[in-house]
């Protein structure tokens, strides 16, 4: 399964610690950013609406059968974070894992991926932790900052789903935000089986 996501905007517009040191604002932005891309990915791809459109019953701890319900209001349930549920494409449960193709045009000149140590630009970083799932509330932001759609479309349930990294850098030619911060990503993703038995309630391509 092969498909693009784009982002366009700011990209680590400021620096500090705590909240702002975990980049959650940016992070925030850029999950909410790409949510209706995955949502629409869901509903237009033909297996993805196929498992979309399911309803599944599933046994309480007595061992009694619940009411079935949709198969996407089960996945946000297991995968809530306080309060808000998530809907990751690729996890581990499913056997799926993915590669990243990542264009990223930026106002700088072509290259520094990594820094003087070899450590990755940070940007990309924020980038790869807003592609996951919150771990828990601290990567949150709170409902009165500025509330998440509920449930909410991811594209992994947690990084290490990504088994390959590549990044091309160019220059910027149109604005996209703050001159100092904006960025335009174009994201391809490619996903491919890890495990072909994982649990029946979970996706499968």
């Amino acid at each position: 399964m092969e498909f693009h996501l784009v982002y366009a905007g700011d990209l680590l517009k400021a620096a500090g610690s705590g909240r702002t040191g975990k980049r959650v604002w940016e992070k925030h932005a850029i999950r909410k950013y790409l949510h209706p891309q995955l949502k629409r990915l869901w509903k237009t791809h033909p297996a993805l609406s196929t498992y979309a459109a399911r309803t599944v019953e599933i046994d309480d701890h007595n061992n009694r059968l619940n009411p079935p319900k949709p198969w996407l209001e089960f996945v946000a349930h297991n995968y809530e974070r306080s309060g808000t549920g998530f809907i990751p494409l690729i996890t581990e449960p499913n056997g799926l894992a993915c590669s990243l193709d990542i264009l990223f045009l930026r106002p700088d000149k072509p290259g520094s991926i990594t820094d003087s140590r070899g450590d990755l630009d940070n940007r990309i970083k924020v980038l790869l932790d807003a592609l996951r799932i919150p771990r828990d509330g601290s990567e949150m932001l709170s409902a009165t900052d500025d509330p998440m759609p509920n449930p909410t479309y991811c594209l992994l349930q947690d990084d290490s789903l990504v088994t390959t990294l590549r990044v091309k850098t160019d220059t910027l030619l149109f604005s996209a935000g703050a001159q100092d911060s904006e960025a335009c990503l174009v994201i391809r993703v490619e996903t491919f089986n890890v495990d072909p038995f994982g649990s029946p309630w979970e996706l499968h391509l």
